[in-house]
């Protein structure tokens, strides 16, 4: 077996060769790519087949699930390529798991573990009638198993888009945001591989990396931009609020790269509100510390307005739906109207997102709004491409 690219997931194995034995530990399973393999139980020392797998099957779950040793072998029956999904990535989705899912599968896996050896040759006829759902559920597998390897190989990168003041248009700060170029898959959309880093443990690390860059390239930027402070928003998620050492972190590459904490705000949805109270004390414990604090996808929730009575935030991001209406519909431009007098009537900034026509910035100056982002003042750009755009580009729409 030899492997392509020191992270990547995918394993080559020749004609004939085993990819696991009977007895061995389930260290890894196998989503085959390519290829033919051929699974077999060994009874009174002659080996018997069980199956013949091809590009689309899984192999050698049952022992990653249940941790026990393997109870057959598996070898290619031509060249075969495999992605190979380590054990603690399918242990994590287990756990993660509804209880009575884990119990069943459990209970599952221990009869299939107590059944004789001689009836697990009456194997019967595969059932396609769940195929779609298969593979939606394996592509998700190798998304994530590509994700952990871009992360190690530093594939995501770090896009800005710049936050303006709504009359003068010079730029405030900007907005941080992953991307991802995969060598197989090509550009990846945001919300895909986010979904799955929030459903894995994949969030932390790749939100440490998030901050400790963006504090980073914020230090560029401010080398180029020296007459007043610039600030960057980064998008956190509960998950990573309820990591004891998150506040730690945030000073830690604050202070690294001579940083304020008003230069660094957190972006947060109504999510970390109603998940887990845990990570609401944290971020509170962050704007104590002076890290601004930010709603975002303000007035798409159901209690928006609730949160605001009850926690301390510095800003709310109108949702760019609102905007997208506020030409033709005129309740809509009544609501984003009562929106801004209510944030300035309590203190808070307003950010008005999707702005993307110099109409839609006419009548957002009329209503008072503060800061915009939206096409209109720029796309998201590396951050190269941002130290160009502070050196020589003024913005004008």
């Amino acid at each position: 077996m030899s492997d392509w690219g020191s992270a990547s997931a995918l394993k080559y194995f020749k004609v004939g060769e085993t990819i696991f034995s009977e007895g061995d530990p389930g260290d890894w399973a196998y989503i085959i790519e390519s290829g033919r393999v051929e699974v077999a139980i060994s009874i009174d020392g002659h080996s018997f087949p069980l199956h013949v797998l091809t590009s689309g099957d899984i192999l050698g779950e049952m022992a990653v699930m249940d941790t026990a040793p393997r109870s057959a072998s598996a070898k290619a029956l031509e060249e075969t390529v495999c992605l190979a999904i380590p054990s603690d990535q399918i242990s994590e989705r287990i756990q993660g798991a509804d209880p009575v899912v884990r119990l069943l599968v459990t209970t599952l896996l221990h009869r299939m573990r107590s059944t004789p050896q001689t009836l697990q040759l009456q194997v019967p006829p595969e059932d396609h009638s769940h195929q779609a759902l298969n593979d939606k559920v394996l592509d998700k597998m190798r998304l994530e198993s590509e994700l952990r390897a871009a992360l190690l190989n530093h594939q995501l990168r770090l896009h800005y888009q710049p936050l303006v003041n709504i009359d003068t248009l010079q730029i405030l700060g900007f907005e941080a945001l992953n991307r991802w170029y995969s060598p197989t898959r090509g550009h990846v959309s945001p919300g895909e591989f986010t979904s799955v880093a929030e459903e894995t443990s994949l969030l932390i690390p790749i939100g440490q990396q998030t901050i400790r860059q963006a504090c980073c390239d914020l230090a560029q930027f401010q080398t180029i931009w020296s007459d007043r402070p610039l600030f960057v928003s980064i998008n956190v998620a509960p998950r990573q609020l309820a990591e004891d050492d998150f506040l730690t972190e945030l000073q830690t590459a604050m202070g690294q790269y001579g940083l304020r904490a008003t230069q660094i705000k957190l972006e947060v949805t109504e999510r970390v509100f109603m998940e887990d109270p845990v990570a609401l004390e944290m971020l509170q414990a962050c704007r104590r510390h002076g890290f601004h604090i930010a709603l975002d996808d303000f007035g798409t929730g159901f209690s928006s307005l609730n949160y605001l009575t009850r926690f301390e935030v510095d800003s709310f991001k109108i949702d760019r739906a609102f905007v997208k209406e506020i030409l033709t519909n005129r309740r809509t431009q009544i609501l984003l109207a009562s929106m801004l007098t209510m944030a300035q009537g309590l203190g808070m900034q307003t950010v008005v997102e999707g702005i993307e026509t110099s109409e839609q910035l006419a009548i957002l100056r009329q209503f008072g709004c503060e800061v915009g982002q939206g096409y209109l003042f720029g796309k998201a750009l590396p951050s190269n491409q941002v130290q160009r755009l502070l050196s020589y580009k003024p913005i004008s729409p």
